[in-house]
């Protein structure tokens, strides 16, 4: 079927324009900018489509195609039209001189004003269109290359997600079916350096629509942070970062679409003026207390409340192995005991893959390393078993100033990761220091005859029995029998002792020590 022809008036109105059979004022003022203005109107109907609807690449593609299509079909029509129009005008004699010099001037002016309509045209295009349509072109049909993939896995039975990598199309759709799969879900781990605002838009409905939290134990940056705020509640991990700035598409920056996000959110305004300022070039990482003071953040955790996260969906053994060797000791037994280091690693991965959190995974493989320990240590040369003694007094005292009861557990039943606020971080980093001396210079050490022994604890109880009665000395080794508030003296005695222990001559020192990580040894492995 043959579409009808335009109706003569519309046709003779175009084909007039374009020959510049209109009078020069018609052509400019009215004509040519009111093609101006159709053109506007055009492109912001575009950028509605693009900004305001679902995030469709495709759409998003086929739209930035339009726009400069249209821009340049309406500068070429509206050029020539008003190009022949002066032309035309300056070819047509005036009744006067004078009216003529205004009308050449007219014309020279008009001419003037379509070349430079050109030129800024096809200047913008080259700063700017050029990037959005190649940028559009591999968003719609080459999976956006330049943004790293995705991946995401659910965790604790389905209450816990993890989204990891670039936000391009297609992770929405991914997160949506295990969400639907997961009625019980809670918590949405976010770790990402951004990608594609429209796709983190579309996650942050998503999140909205299920009330869920929202929770980053490394980093969360540029786009990715419109979907953190979306969180129902949105927790951030000691350390972890966020990053914000301005909105960009091939270079081109929008400072609005972000304040208009983050003001929806409920984000404070002075802390949006500092995101729409910052150039999309750069990042801004606000501290801890401004993200709290502006609502980003509802609080900040420590390691043991959500899953771990940090290493990915699937970290590889050579991942979780690079991971461990941040811990000085652990990477001691690397160096050390290789076999050990690599059912460290196996046991990391199984944990990881579990869901349990990263003070979970820490503390249980430290458990495993600790009769280690304390067999290289009962086997360490003297100054480090003296070394040790003077810690552990120190350890000691250090806890029973803060908490009697933590003291007492810890002399009678061993360290637990529940003690470690207790001591500060001086004492923390002797701990590792000393540990990895023993595992470095530990060797077989003569066995002690028991009389020296004997001997030796005599000197050490005489020594202390002027600042000490017999009935409290004689609570050392009868914990059954200590009631809860002697817990304090009980510690205060404990710390004295190892004191005492470090002051006896070095090969005393150490053969008592020795003596009593050996012990140690024995009694846990009879449990």
């Amino acid at each position: 079927m043959v579409a009808p022809p335009l109706p003569s008036l519309t046709r003779n109105f175009l084909v007039r324009f374009w020959r510049g059979q209109y009078s020069l004022a018609i052509s400019f003022w009215v004509f040519g900018i009111g093609l101006y203005v159709l053109g506007i109107a055009a492109i912001l109907a575009l950028t509605v489509l693009v900004y305001q609807g679902a995030y469709e690449p495709k759409t998003i593609a086929l739209a930035m195609f339009a726009m400069w299509g249209v821009a340049a079909v309406i500068v070429l029509f509206q050029s020539v039209g008003v190009w022949r129009a002066a032309s035309r005008a300056r070819a047509t004699p005036a009744a006067s001189k004078l009216r003529n010099r205004v009308r050449r001037i007219c014309a020279t002016l008009a001419q003037l004003s379509v070349l430079a309509g050109i030129a800024l045209v096809g200047t913008r295009f080259v700063q700017v269109g050029i990037d959005q349509v190649d940028a559009a072109w591999r968003m719609a049909y080459e999976d956006d290359p330049d943004i790293p993939p995705f991946a995401m896995r659910t965790m604790r039975e389905g209450t816990e997600i993890q989204i990891t990598g670039g936000f391009k199309y297609g992770l929405t759709r991914q997160a949506i079916a295990l969400a639907a799969a997961s009625p019980n879900l809670k918590v949405v781990h976010l770790s990402s350096g951004g990608g594609r605002i429209g796709e983190a838009r579309e996650l942050a409905k998503l999140i909205q629509a299920r009330g869920l939290s929202t929770y980053v134990s490394t980093s969360c940056l540029s786009a990715c942070t419109i979907a953190f705020i979306a969180g129902n509640e949105r927790f951030l991990k000691t350390g972890a970062r966020l990053g914000f700035h301005r909105a960009s598409f091939a270079g081109a920056e929008n400072a609005e679409a972000m304040r208009v996000l983050l003001l929806k959110a409920g984000i404070e305004r002075p802390f949006v003026d500092r995101v729409a300022a910052q150039p999309a070039t750069g990042m801004w990482y606000p501290s801890p207390r401004e993200l709290q003071a502006a609502h980003v953040v509802s609080a900040l955790v420590d390691n043991h409340r959500f899953a771990a996260s940090a290493l990915g969906v699937a970290p590889m053994p050579q991942e979780l192995a690079k991971d461990l060797e941040n811990n000085r000791v652990f990477h001691t037994f690397e160096e050390t005991d290789p076999r050990m280091f690599k059912t460290l690693v196996d046991e990391y991965e199984r944990r990881y893959a579990a869901g349990q959190s990263e003070g979970e995974i820490q503390d249980g493989l430290t458990a495993m390393v600790a009769p280690r320990i304390r067999q290289h240590i009962a086997f360490a040369d003297n100054a480090v078993l003296i070394d040790y003694a003077n810690l552990m007094a120190d350890q000691y005292a250090a806890i029973g100033a803060k908490d009697a009861r933590a003291c007492f557990q810890r002399v009678t039943q061993g360290a637990s990761p529940s003690q470690a606020g207790l001591l500060g971080p001086e004492l923390r980093e002797r701990e590792i220091a000393l540990q990895e001396r023993a595992l470095r210079s530990s060797m077989p050490r003569t066995p002690v005859p028991q009389e020296l022994l004997q001997a030796d604890y005599a000197v050490v109880f005489k020594q202390l029995s002027g600042r000490y009665s017999d009935q409290e000395l004689r609570l050392f080794g009868h914990a059954d029998k200590v009631a809860p508030a002697q817990y304090a003296t009980y510690c205060r005695l404990a710390t004295a002792i190892f004191q005492t222990i470090a002051a006896l001559p070095p090969m005393r020192a150490g053969d008592v020590m020795s003596t009593i990580f050996t012990s140690m040894n024995a009694a846990q492995s009879g449990k």
